[in-house]
C-alpha cells in the first residue's frame, strides 16, 4: 500500500474551514483507492475560545492525523507560543524521519503556501530530498511568481523547486505550472483537482418559504469581497427591505469585525445584517439550508482567476442557488440562469439585482439549486478524483525516482 503524508503548517484537521475540508476529502479519495495517508499538522491552530480540535492524534474517515507540536490550542504566552512552534517544526522533521526509516513515507503532499516563500519550505524540501521523498505540492492560490513585489528569494526560487509534482484547482494554475516547469526544464506530473465537495454529507432540505435570506460565508479578512456584498446589498434591500445578509466567520465582538459593523452603519444595514461569527459544520450546513441564495463575487483580477472556493462546492451541495461572477472557471462549469446566477464582474448594482430576482421568483431559484446540485454531483464529488490523485500521485513518485 502506497503511503502519503499530507505536510501542513497551520492546518485546523479534522475540523476547520475550505483548507481542513480540502484536505479532509483529498486524503478521504486517496483513502478510498487503497493509499495510507496520514495529515502531519506541524503546529497548534486552535485560538481559544473557538476550539474544535482537541485530540493530537486519531483518524478521520480513514486519515490519520498527528499534531508535531503535541499541542492543537494556541499558547496565550508569546514566549511559549514561540516554543511550542520550535517543538513543531523540529518535531515534525524527526517524524519525517521515522516514517520514512519504517517504510511509511512514499511521498509527501506540501500544504504550505505557494502565495509566498518562507524559510521552512525550503527546509523541509531540502530534508526531503535528502531522505529521497518525491513531493507533490498543493496549488490553490495565486503564487508569488505572478505577485508585483517579489523578493529577491522569490525570484530565485520557484514554486516548482524541489517539487515532482502539482495538485492544481485550476485551469489557470494548471497553465502557470506547466509553463514554469517548462521554463525551468523541470519534468512535473499535474493533476488538475478542482473544488470537491461530499455530495452525500446532507440531503438537501426543500427550498425554504418566508422572508429572504442570502448568506456570504467568510471571514473578516475578505474586506474586499465583504464590502462588496455590502455594496450590492444596498441594491437588493431597495426592492426587498426584508431582506436579511448573514455573514459568517465574523463575529460582532472580534476586533477584526470593528471595520465591517462601521461599514454595515455605512450602507444602513441595521438589523438585516446578521454576523453570525464562527459556526461549527452542522450549524452552517443548517445555515445554508436556511438560505434563499449563496453569495461569493470575484474580481476581474490575478488572485481571482487563478483561484477556485471550495465554498462553491459547498454551496452547490447544499441545492441552493449560488450567485457568483464571470471570472476564472467559473464560465467553465456555470450556465447562468440555468445551474447558478453568473454576473459581471465589478458590477454591485447587477449582482443585486440578481440576488432581486431569486428572492422574486422562488420556482425558479429552488431549479436553479437543484441544478446546482447536479453540478456537484456530477463535476465536484470527491469520491470522482480517486482514481486520478492515486495515479498521479504514483506518477510523480515514479518520475521522482527515475530523476
Amino acid at each position: 500500500m502506497p503511503h502519503v503524508v499530507v505536510l501542513a503548517g497551520y492546518l485546523r484537521f479534522p475540523h476547520g474551514m475550505a483548507a481542513t475540508n480540502r484536505v479532509r476529502l483529498l486524503g478521504r479519495a486517496l483513502v478510498e483507492a487503497g493509499v495510507d495517508v496520514r495529515v502531519l499538522c506541524l503546529q497548534a491552530s486552535e485560538r481559544p475560545p473557538h476550539v474544535e480540535n482537541t485530540e493530537v492524534r486519531g483518524t478521520c474517515l480513514g486519515v490519520d492525523f498527528e499534531y508535531a507540536a503535541g499541542t492543537t490550542v494556541r499558547h496565550e504566552s508569546f514566549l511559549m507560543r514561540r516554543v511550542i512552534e520550535i517543538r513543531g517544526w523540529t518535531r515534525g522533521a524527526q517524524r519525517l524521519v521515522e516514517l520514512r526509516r519504517e517504510g511509511r513515507l512514499d511521498a509527501v503532499y506540501l500544504w504550505f503556501t505557494s502565495q509566498k516563500l518562507e524559510l521552512r519550505r525550503v527546509l523541509y524540501l531540502t530534508l526531503l530530498k535528502m531522505l529521497h521523498v518525491p513531493v507533490i505540492a498543493e496549488l490553490n492560490e495565486r503564487p508569488w511568481p505572478l505577485r508585483d513585489d517579489l523578493s529577491a528569494g522569490e525570484r530565485a526560487f520557484s514554486p516548482l523547486t524541489g517539487v515532482a509534482g502539482v495538485v492544481s484547482i485550476s485551469a489557470a494554475l494548471t497553465s502557470w505550472a506547466r509553463g514554469e516547469a517548462r521554463r525551468l526544464g523541470h519534468a512535473l506530473t499535474v493533476l488538475e483537482v478542482p473544488i470537491v465537495v461530499d455530495v452525500d454529507e446532507r440531503v438537501p432540505a426543500d427550498y425554504p418559504a418566508g422572508e429572504g435570506v442570502v448568506v456570504f460565508a467568510g471571514s473578516p479578512e475578505y474586506d474586499e469581497t465583504i464590502r462588496f456584498v455590502f455594496a450590492a446589498m444596498e441594491e437588493v434591500w431597495r426592492a426587498r427591505p426584508d431582506c436579511t445578509l448573514v455573514v459568517t466567520g465574523a463575529h460582532s465582538g472580534d476586533p477584526a469585525s470593528r471595520w465591517l459593523a462601521a461599514e454595515a452603519r455605512r450602507v444602513g444595514a441595521g438589523d438585516r445584517l446578521k454576523l453570525a461569527g464562527y459556526l461549527r459544520r452542522g450549524e452552517l450546513l443548517d445555515l445554508y439550508a436556511q438560505s434563499h441564495a449563496l453569495l461569493i463575487p470575484l474580481f476581474d483580477d490575478v488572485r481571482s482567476k487563478a483561484r477556485f472556493p471550495t465554498k462553491i462546492g459547498e454551496y452547490l451541495a447544499a441545492a441552493r442557488p449560488v450567485v457568483t461572477s464571470a471570472v476564472g472557471e467559473i464560465p467553465n462549469y456555470f450556465e447562468h440562469g440555468v445551474n447558478g446566477l453568473v454576473c459581471e464582474p465589478g458590477d454591485t448594482a447587477g449582482y443585486g439585482r440578481a440576488i432581486v430576482g431569486l428572492l422574486d421568483d422562488p420556482p425558479v431559484a429552488a431549479r436553479i439549486g437543484r441544478e446546482g446540485r447536479r453540478l456537484a454531483e456530477t463535476r465536484f464529488h470527491y469520491a470522482l478524483f480517486s482514481d486520478t490523485l492515486r495515479s498521479g500521485f504514483a506518477a510523480a513518485a515514479g518520475s521522482e525516482t527515475g530523476a
